[in-house]
C-alpha cells in the first residue's frame, strides 16, 4: 500500500538533479584562459545532442520560402547580441484520492528564476567528423552577472559569473552538440545551477524544416529533453508572419513520461520498494517568440509550460502527482 510517509521518496525529480550533476562533473575540465576582462573558465567539453524529428503539418499560405539562420556576416566575422534570457523551474508533488485529482495540468506554478544577461555572437563552424549532422554555426552565450529569486543561494550564483555555453547548429537551428565551461571560481552548487537551467533552455530549440513555409505553416518537432531523459517532448511552432529577417511564432510544449512506470524507494530500506504506472500525463502551455533570423536568439518573447503526471499504485484509490513547470522568456522583465 502506498502511504503518505516523508520516508518515501520519488525517483524523477532526484533524477534530474543527478544528472545535472553529473553533466557538471562529465564538462568540466583542465583550465584555460578567457578574453581579458573576463573571468578565467574551465576548458569545455562537448555534449552531443540528439537530432529531433521535425514534421511539416502545414506549409502555410502565401509567398513560401525557406527560413533558415543568417547569423554570420560574408566575411564570417562573429554577429554579436545582447539579450536577458529569463529561465525559470519549478516542481511540486502531491499524494491525494483518485475521486478528487484533476488530470488537467494547471497553467503554471510556483518556480525559482534565472536572470541571464548575455552577450551571445556566432562564427562558422568548424568540420567535425563527431557528428552525426554537420554543424554550420558555432554560437557562443557569455553570461554576465546573474540573479536568482532564490537569495539563499546568492553567493554560489554570483559564483558563475562569466559562464559559457557552447552551441553547434545547422542553419536550419538544430543543435548538434552542446558544451559549458564555468568559471574557475565557480561553487560545485553554482555550476550545478546554472547548467540545469540552461539545459531548459537548450530543450527548446528553434529548428525550422527543410521545405519552404508561408504564413500560417505549422510544423511539430519532437526531441528527448536534454538533461531529463524521462520526457519526451514535442513542440509545435505557427508561423504567424515574416518581415524581411524576422519572423513571428506561436510555441506550444507538449511533453509525456518516456518510461511508464516509476519505481519509489524507502530510505530505511533499500529492499523495499514500489512500483507507480503512469495513469495520465498532460501539458499546458502557451508561448509566442519573435526571432531575427540574423541574430542568433530571439529578440522577445515568452514560451511557459507545465506538465502534470499521474501515477498510481497498489492502492486503486490513492494518486501520486507530479507538476513540471518551466519558462523561457526573452528581454527584461
Amino acid at each position: 500500500m502506498l502511504k503518505r510517509s516523508s520516508r518515501k521518496r520519488f525517483s524523477r525529480h532526484a533524477l534530474a538533479s543527478t544528472l545535472a550533476l553529473t553533466t557538471a562533473l562529465a564538462l568540466s575540465a583542465c583550465n584555460s584562459s578567457s578574453e581579458p576582462d573576463s573571468p578565467e573558465v574551465e576548458q569545455a567539453v562537448g555534449l552531443a545532442v540528439d537530432a529531433p524529428r521535425v514534421v511539416v503539418l502545414d506549409p502555410g499560405s502565401g509567398n513560401l520560402q525557406r527560413l533558415e539562420y543568417q547569423d554570420i556576416s560574408s566575411e564570417g566575422a562573429a554577429a554579436s547580441q545582447e539579450q536577458t534570457i529569463n529561465i525559470a523551474q519549478g516542481f511540486a508533488q502531491s499524494i491525494g484520492d483518485a475521486a478528487s485529482v484533476d488530470t488537467q495540468a494547471p497553467a503554471g506554478g510556483d518556480v525559482t528564476t534565472f536572470h541571464l544577461p548575455v552577450t551571445a555572437s556566432t562564427t562558422e563552424a568548424e568540420f567535425s567528423d563527431q557528428e552525426t549532422v554537420s554543424a554550420s554555426r558555432d554560437i557562443s552565450l557569455t553570461v554576465g552577472k546573474p540573479t536568482f529569486t532564490d537569495l539563499t543561494q546568492v553567493e554560489d550564483v554570483n559564483s558563475t559569473e562569466g559562464f559559457t555555453l557552447g552551441v553547434r547548429a545547422t542553419d536550419s537551428g538544430q543543435h548538434t552538440t552542446l558544451s559549458f565551461a564555468a568559471p574557475v571560481d565557480a561553487t560545485d552548487n553554482g555550476r550545478m545551477l546554472m547548467e540545469q537551467y540552461l539545459l531548459t533552455y537548450t530543450s527548446l530549440p528553434i529548428v525550422f524544416p527543410a521545405e519552404d513555409l508561408g504564413v500560417g505553416a505549422r510544423w511539430s518537432v519532437d526531441s528527448r529533453v536534454t538533461g531529463e531523459s524521462t520526457l519526451l517532448q514535442t513542440v509545435t511552432y505557427t508561423l504567424n508572419s515574416i518581415e524581411g529577417s524576422t519572423v513571428n511564432l506561436d510555441v506550444e510544449v507538449s511533453q509525456r513520461p518516456s518510461m511508464g512506470a516509476l519505481e519509489i524507494t524507502d530510505d530505511e530500506t533499500s529492499d523495499s520498494a514500489e512500483q507507480l504506472t503512469v495513469l495520465n500525463s498532460n501539458t499546458t502551455s502557451v508561448g509566442n517568440l519573435v526571432v531575427d533570423l540574423k541574430q542568433p536568439l530571439p529578440t522577445a518573447g515568452q514560451v511557459s509550460w507545465t506538465t502534470r503526471v499521474i501515477y498510481g499504485g497498489s492502492n486503486e484509490q490513492v494518486r501520486v502527482v507530479q507538476d513540471t513547470t518551466s519558462s523561457i522568456s526573452f528581454g527584461d522583465e
